[in-house]
């Protein structure tokens, strides 16, 4: 994901991330049912997908701990 990305998620609303949250999981569910049934075809969904509800569900922890989130490095 590019930075660009990570501070898109950064500067989303409680319920657009709320709903992120809700179909990065709906999404690895259809990709466990594919995966159960062979018809994957593209198993680097799953990380990517994995990485993506890590990021979204850090940030939403960091927002209710009230921690001021980190905006990416510039490097």
């Amino acid at each position: 994901m590019t930075t660009s990305a990570i501070t898109d998620l950064l500067h989303l609303d409680d319920i657009a991330l709320k709903q992120q949250v809700v179909a990065a999981r709906k999404t690895l569910f259809e990709l466990r049912c594919k995966r159960a049934t062979r018809q994957l075809d593209k198993s680097h969904l799953f990380r990517q997908t994995r990485v993506k509800l890590a990021r979204l569900l850090t940030i939403q922890r960091q927002r209710n701990q009230g921690t001021p989130s980190t905006s990416p490095s510039t490097h």
